[in-house]
């Protein structure tokens, strides 16, 4: 009669610690690296659909031969007047010219609040209005965006009196002001 031995597969204890240790040490190395990565997709993101929204403005202006505003809005449905973006913005076709938004007056696009970042505008300039020919006269409007990374993360929207929004890095001057604005520093 003989005896069958069986060997036996699996993992020690020992092995099983080793390998949830290396697990979680490459977790922590990796986690900052993937906040940054996430912050500086929303800024993006958030930075793409300011200069979406001017874009529609610029274009329904043009395509309806009126006046047509971007603003920032607390509720999307009226301008605040001050230089805070990061609550929402309203596109809205400004039929009798004033510049704020009227009982009757149709409101292209809101967006909605962009959470964690701080969205200021240049002093002097709260809203962007297009002229039917698409211009946008006035002073150059600086939109800067930024997010907890701080100021060297800060990007910039531009708006020249062509009308046409472009994206540039942001000055010191501007980045400081807009971090200044953060809703959360944590």
């Amino acid at each position: 009669m003989q005896i069958q031995t069986r060997k036996m597969h699996g993992f020690t204890v020992i092995e099983l610690m080793i390998g949830i240790v290396v697990a979680a040490i490459l977790c922590a190395v990796s986690a900052p690296a993937l906040g940054n990565l996430i912050h500086g997709e929303t800024l993006r993101a958030s930075s793409n659909a300011l200069v979406t929204s001017l874009n529609l403005a610029r274009n329904m202006a043009v395509a309806r031969q009126r006046h047509v505003v971007v603003c920032p809005s607390n509720d999307q449905n009226t301008c605040t007047g001050d230089n805070v973006w990061q609550h929402g913005w309203i596109v809205f076709e400004d039929t009798d010219g004033n510049g704020a938004h009227d009982a009757g007056e149709s409101v292209l696009e809101a967006v909605q609040a962009q959470n964690g970042l701080a969205i200021v505008t240049s002093e002097g300039r709260e809203h962007v209005i297009y002229h039917a020919d698409g211009m946008s006269p006035g002073t150059n409007l600086t939109i800067t965006l930024c997010d907890r990374r701080g100021a060297k993360s800060a990007a910039a929207v531009i708006v020249g009196n062509s009308g046409r929004p472009r994206q540039a890095g942001a000055t010191s001057e501007q980045a400081d002001a807009c971090v200044a604005g953060l809703p959360d520093r944590g």
